[in-house]
């Protein structure tokens, strides 16, 4: 009652919304909420009905299908709602007028647990195989076009306003070679790999383990020959250096956040002891 005496109101709702969470209230009325129909249409037009009858897509919001003429297919264990569709991401820059596109003319191959956020577009066309590792994210407002073969391995991170493309869309002359070279070339990304806000991956890419793409790069390029853990950034991109990875493990990352409250000038040492992939390894997809 102490705590309530003389307090205006102001003060009251912040130790309402402190203890009990308001804002998870706010949250409620801010969200796309989950669509059964597009749910059941999804599903049921683009899996085996065997996979279908257990719905691994759950849409949210208002998703939009151009055509579901081709085919989506799980590897691996299936589980209800393992792949969010159209879902807002909290903490993201999400826009809820602008709802996620999908035409799909090939064949989406999801390996396990995926978050699509909104306002993207995927685009798979005909004879063409998209394939999502397990425990993935795509951003909000991204772009994938997969003409031929796009290949995107676990825990990846693709952050909002980024594209992704197999395909230059155009055939291009060159009159100094006297060729048209093809505009199709297939990417591979590999695990563990994040790419910023806003960068380009282009046709012919191929990312090594653990690359992480700075924000408004352009990669294309097959760049497997550098090393794994490699942040690379520009236009084109290049190494920047090596040795870098993302973490991913929540129980790391807390100990970590908790550290620079405590001490904001000093920097975190890495326990020699610990294995680095512990500091990679996803405990939970969040």
């Amino acid at each position: 009652m102490n705590k309530i005496k003389g307090r205006s109101f102001k003060e009251l709702l912040a130790i309402f919304d402190e203890k009990y969470g308001l804002g998870l209230l706010e949250r409620i009325f801010a969200v796309n909420w989950f669509n059964p129909f597009a749910t059941l249409w999804l599903n049921f037009r683009s899996f085996p009905v065997a996979q279908a009858i257990r719905f691994p897509v759950w849409c949210y919001g208002r998703p939009r299908f151009y055509g579901l003429s081709g085919k989506m297919v799980v590897d691996g264990e299936i589980k209800p709602g393992m792949i969010h569709l159209n879902r807002v991401m909290v903490g993201a820059p999400s826009n809820m007028g602008v709802q996620t596109e999908i035409l799909n003319n090939g064949l989406i191959i999801f390996r396990g647990k995926l978050h699509i956020g909104t306002g993207d577009k995927i685009v798979v066309g005909r004879n063409a195989t998209l394939t999502i590792g397990a425990n993935s994210k795509i951003g909000d407002m991204c772009n994938i076009g997969c003409f031929e073969s796009i290949t995107l391995g676990d825990v990846m991170r693709i952050a909002h306003r980024c594209q992704i493309f197999d395909s230059n869309y155009h055939f291009i002359t060159n009159l100094n070679r006297g060729i048209i070279p093809n505009y199709k070339h297939p990417v591979k990304i590999g695990k563990g790999c994040w790419i910023c806000n806003s960068s380009t991956i282009a046709c012919g890419t191929t990312l090594p383990d653990y690359t992480i793409v700075a924000s408004n790069s352009v990669v294309n390029k097959d760049l497997s020959h550098i090393a794994k853990g490699s942040l690379i950034g520009g236009i084109p991109a290049k190494v920047i250096t090596e040795g870098t990875r993302r973490i991913f493990n929540s129980r790391v990352e807390q100990q970590v956040e908790a550290f620079y409250k405590a001490n904001p000038l000093s920097e975190y040492k890495i326990d020699e002891s610990i294995d680095i992939e512990e500091y990679s390894r996803l405990d939970n997809l969040k």
